[in-house]
């Protein structure tokens, strides 16, 4: 279990049971729990209850690759599988039913309501009537042919940043050329005062050199000078101002890694990201493009404030508020299409058209961190706290996307990284109070960043065992507690690579930051008296090599007022500090014991090679 929006920080470790997979909106906060999450160092091969108040993929009925769910029906059957043809997300005004429930703008289809049970039946390990190998390959066809082997360290390897969304006018956005490089600054720029001294690969000598850092753009409608003109064709057959702009700009991105392997003679490639371009990441390596994926090209993979499995706000646009915000940030009307979750999971999650589950072959074997953001006021747009205009589940925001969908909650076994113990690695993430523009520009972001593409180590450190030696719940009128048992208990942690950092580059920011306020909190409830092993995770996230320990801040809370968890007890004092630790963590495998008047507890701290 682990906070940050109830499930937002872990990645599961095993895939629930595909028949529990109904919806396509987070796990309900009120049913968390031991498990609002497992641990994301367990290994993937661990018992599949850990998820069940999880359940794991909260998207996994949204849709596949342009394809209704009837897109498998076999010849000559009399199953019924709900008569749609390949949705493509065009339209006419005239033609209310080319766009049902939705609006027709431009002729683009924004927010159908389309079978929420489309893809109910896929990746559930059985290729139904309503299936096929192109509609399900989870369940009907092969996994993909592979080649190569990936490396996750050594002097061969480009890291490529693919930039989010960002303001442009329509001239500035023809004029613009895509597939050219761009100079290294931002995120990029921070990795040599992290230790991290790498060429960049806009110019020469940098553009040569196999170990380069380089930026892609994938905007604009003018070509760079390297892509052939079949390429051009290629790209061109795409509109960057309709339902084909995903599809584009990841083949731009693909076209671009290619060119600089064959330029450079690179054999790997790290991927960081931010925003829209981690959905472009995730359609470049689902779809194979250039066959990066399937040569093992890509071997790790940091996303900041991903738009992993589409992003709510799109359906949204019917709201002026959303509508005149989208345009301070630089949101285009295609945008609100290709981010939106039904078109996520039609089009993109290629494999199972589970959002939330990262199970595509093609995924096997990749490092992969994502750095996530809680903090709902959009500076750029007078600090609007947009998503809260309509967030009923009260859930943790980063003002452009709800934090649990900028992580996958889960992969499959066979997916999650082998380390050399036998360990099965599932994604890890970690949350920051910052808004979804600047969690990129954060040195805590930076840090966690060089330390997911450059460094070997993750960490895992859990509250393994609670017990609850008084609830600081009321018991009696006038006992001067509140609320009613069981206690209902959260941590509010923050985490900081001191004093490494501090000492070695003068950087002291947090790397992981979870509070009540913030919403970014797990729970679980526990009676008193009792002995629990909740495995809730405090933190897990790549290391760097040469530190030795790490500054953990917890707070154990009893919540008497935590809407997003569904408590409401007592609002006018919401929680009860149950123990508070502050220390330096060395690590090294560990259990650490502590105790006071009410409660004993181990946390236990496990690092692990992942290569």
């Amino acid at each position: 279990m682990l906070g940050c929006g109830l499930a937002s920080c872990s990645a599961s470790s095993s895939p629930p049971d595909a028949a529990s997979d109904a919806a396509d909106e987070p796990p309900d906060a009120g049913a968390d729990a031991f498990d609002a999450g497992a641990d994301p160092g367990d290994e993937a091969t661990a018992d599949a209850d850990i998820d069940a108040a999880d359940s794991g993929d909260p998207g996994a009925t949204d849709g596949a690759d342009g394809e209704g769910a009837d897109g498998g029906t076999d010849a000559g059957t009399d199953t019924d599988c709900g008569g749609g043809a390949d949705f493509d997300y065009r339209c006419e005004t005239s033609r209310p039913e080319t766009c049902p429930g939705g609006m027709c703008l431009l002729g683009m289809c924004i927010g159908p309501v389309r079978d929420p049970d489309r893809w109910s039946e896929c990746g559930d390990g059985s290729c139904g009537p309503c299936e096929s190998a192109q509609s399900c390959p989870a369940d009907c066809g092969a996994p993909p042919t592979t080649s190569g082997r990936k490396e996750y360290h050594n002097a061969t390897t480009i890291t490529v940043w693919l930039h989010g969304f960002y303001n442009k006018s329509p001239e500035e956005m023809a004029n613009m050329v895509y597939g050219e490089f761009g100079s290294c600054g931002g995120i990029l720029g921070r990795f040599s005062a992290l230790g991290i001294n790498r060429p960049c690969g806009n110019a020469a000598p940098g553009d040569t050199a196999p170990d380069q850092l380089v930026k892609v753009e994938y905007y604009g409608g003018r070509p760079a000078a390297w892509l052939s003109a079949a390429d051009v064709a290629e790209i061109e057959a795409l509109p960057y101002d309709g339902p084909e702009a995903l599809e584009r700009f990841a083949r731009i991105a693909a076209k671009a890694i290619r060119h600089k392997l064959t330029l450079s003679g690179a054999t790997h490639v790290n991927i960081a990201c931010h925003s829209f371009g981690c959905l472009i990441t995730r359609y470049l390596i689902e779809h194979d493009l250039e066959s990066l994926a399937s040569e093992n090209r890509l071997v790790r993979w940091f996303s900041s404030a991903g738009v992993i499995a589409g992003a709510r706000l799109a359906r949204l646009y019917d709201n002026p508020t959303v509508r005149d915000t989208a345009d301070l940030i630089g949101l285009e009307l295609s945008d609100f299409v290709v981010m939106h979750p039904d078109f996520v999971a039609d089009r993109v999650c290629a494999w199972d058209h589970r959002p939330y589950q990262g199970n595509h072959p093609l995924l096997a074997g990749m490092i992969i961190h994502h750095a996530t953001a809680t903090d709902p006021r959009i500076q750029e747009a007078l600090n609007i706290a947009l998503l809260d205009l309509h967030n009923p589940g009260d859930e943790p925001n980063d003002g452009i996307m709800f934090t649990d969908d900028e992580r996958f909650h889960s992969v499959a076994p066979e997916v999650a990284l082998l380390t050399p113990s036998g360990t099965r690695l599932s994604p890890s993430a970690t949350c920051l109070y910052l808004d979804h523009m600047h969690l990129p520009e954060d040195d805590g972001t930076a840090a966690l960043a060089t330390a997911a593409l450059f460094h070997k180590r993750r960490v895992t450190i859990t509250l393994d065992s609670l017990e609850l030696l008084l609830d600081r719940e009321s018991h009696a009128i006038g006992d001067g507690e509140h609320g009613t048992p069981p206690a209902e208990i959260a941590a509010a942690v923050e985490v900081r690579f001191n004093p490494y950092l501090h000492d070695r580059f003068g950087i002291d920011r947090a790397v992981h930051q979870t509070r009540v306020e913030h919403r970014s909190v797990g729970h679980f409830e526990q009676s008193q008296g009792s002995t629990l092993q909740p495995g809730y995770v405090l933190f897990a996230g790549p290391v760097f090599d040469e530190m030795n320990e790490l500054d953990l801040d917890f707070e154990l809370l009893e919540l008497d007022w935590y809407p997003r968890g569904n408590v409401r007890e007592w609002s006018f004092d919401p929680h009860q500090a149950l123990y508070r630790f502050q220390e330096s963590v060395p690590l090294q495998n560990a259990v650490i014991s502590r105790e006071n008047a009410y409660v004993r507890l181990a946390v236990r701290v496990e690092v692990v090679d992942q290569y």
